[in-house]
């Protein structure tokens, strides 16, 4: 009878122990779930790749999204590539851009085409100043870009020669510029870096470091009031003749460069 009982007592306490083991598992077991779905899902920063879906050839939203530019290298940029089918006599260029650089080069827009590497180039010189050319016939102005804030910049140029830039809701008139040349077709377009030949030459010192939304880009000369309505709000998608359309954005990625809410924190150098 007292080596039953004893045999009876080592049993329960197996299955007891059994039974802490099985709880402990399926403890472990839930919490490599959760750890799952949270990397799969909580990263709010998105690579851009050649194949992922921010990085195919279609056009994506990125209402409430801005692109990081992280690093100091020449290969991190957007790149798009535009089809208008006649030359542009009218060109306006709106983008919003953050940086933590006062005094660096670091190119904001650069379009090239075959005959210019600078048919349009938005761009911030070594001073912290705003650098504008079109079909290489170029304007170093006194604008400060101003560092460490969100900047709305506008710039547009018409084959009269006339030019402008707005920063933060002021404009800026300009000295004529490519005066009665217009811009070519099949550009070459890419945001964060500069191009010195048709779609290469790029250079590491000219690379733009920090946080860029909110691209678009219009072949008319409705300068006036879309640049308004930029500095307000954003543009309304019911204007016309959109190059690039930060709501239906076509492009190739390059790098580092990564895709991110607004409200997530880009960790730049």
């Amino acid at each position: 009878m007292v080596f039953n009982s004893v045999k009876s007592q080592d049993t329960g306490r197996v299955w007891s122990v059994l039974k802490v083991l099985v709880a402990v598992l399926g403890l472990v077991c839930v919490l490599l779930m959760i750890g799952i779905v949270v990397l799969l899902t909580g990263n709010t920063c998105t690579v851009l790749s050649q194949n992922g879906a921010y990085g195919s050839q279609a056009d994506h939203d990125l209402q409430n999204k801005k692109l990081c530019f992280p690093k100091h290298t020449d290969t991190s940029y957007v790149k798009i590539v535009l089809d208008y089918e006649e030359p542009l006599t009218h060109l306006t260029l709106c983008m919003r851009y953050m940086t933590m650089y006062s005094r660096k080069e670091q190119s904001l827009f650069s379009l090239a085409t075959h005959s210019y590497s600078n048919a349009v180039s938005l761009f911030i010189d070594k001073n912290g100043k705003l650098y504008f050319a079109v079909n290489d016939d170029s304007i170093y102005t006194h604008i400060v870009s101003p560092p460490e804030q969100w900047n709305s910049v506008c710039a547009s140029w018409s084959t009269c020669g006339t030019a402008e830039i707005w920063l933060n809701g002021k404009r800026f008139s300009l000295q004529s510029i490519s005066t009665g040349r217009s811009i070519e077709t099949k550009p070459i377009i890419k945001i964060g870096q500069d191009q010195d030949s048709y779609g290469g030459s790029l250079e590491i010192s000219q690379c733009f470091v920090g946080e860029i939304s909110d691209v678009y880009l219009w072949g008319h000369g409705k300068s006036n009031s879309l640049v308004t309505q930029f500095m307000q709000t954003k543009p309304s998608t019911y204007h016309d003749n959109f190059l690039i359309n930060w709501r239906a954005f076509n492009y190739t990625p390059s790098g580092h460069t990564t895709v991110m809410f607004n409200a997530s924190v880009c960790d730049a150098d």
